[in-house]
């Protein structure tokens, strides 16, 4: 029995309709329903483009999205956590540790995501979780079809993050890149365009 299933995110349409690729990854968490007792849904959004926006003009998450899409499938809503912080799949890793898992206990996880996505997952998440100076967490994977290739941005943002995930020994060492190197996340963000990113900076945007 699994305590938590993680779900990560990886785009949307509309407010109400989510990719084929996550949808697969849902409905394989979907499968999985009876081998767990939480579902965690992740991701704000992206940094790529604007949020759905609700008719009465309110933005909507990502993580709302696929909540509703496991809740209209029959999974019982208090089964299902919304992570709605992330931008990015460090961002989802470094959420999925910090607000829930260590709060809930949550020792025995399940992470699910698309074939194309999978390498750099592992590698940012198995990475994340070490950082927690207890080797308590049971972490295991299960990819889904995409019918989508490895893209060379898939390439270079896992090559990027192994290289800078490198020198991080500590929660403070990644919290510290997070909040001050990753412009998904630090005050920059807000100052300068993302046509002022270099190409080095956008590689660590993640799907």
């Amino acid at each position: 029995m699994y305590d938590a299933i993680f779900i990560l995110g990886g785009s949307y349409v509309d407010e109400n309709t989510l990719p084929e690729w996550v949808q697969s990854r849902l409905n394989a968490a979907i499968y999985n329903e009876k081998s767990a007792k939480l579902f965690v849904v992740l991701s704000r959004g992206t940094p790529h483009k604007p949020p759905p926006i609700t008719s009465h003009g309110f933005p909507v998450d990502e993580s709302s999205i696929m909540a509703n899409y496991l809740i209209d499938r029959g999974v019982s809503k208090c089964k299902v956590i919304k992570e709605s912080w992330s931008f990015d799949t460090i961002g989802n890793a470094y959420a999925a540790l910090t607000l829930h898992t260590i709060p809930r206990n949550l020792r025995k996880l399940l992470i699910i995501t698309s074939d194309f996505h999978m390498p750099r997952t592992k590698a940012i998440f198995n990475k994340v979780f070490s950082l927690l100076p207890l080797d308590i967490f049971d972490l295991e994977y299960l990819e889904t079809e995409s019918h989508l290739s490895i893209s060379q941005k898939e390439t270079d943002s896992l090559k990027a993050w192994i290289e800078r995930s490198n020198t991080m020994h500590t929660l403070c060492d990644l919290h510290t890149f997070i909040f001050h190197e990753h412009n998904a996340y630090n005050t920059e963000t807000y100052v300068h365009s993302k046509s002022n990113h270099s190409d080095m900076d956008l590689r660590m945007y993640c799907i």
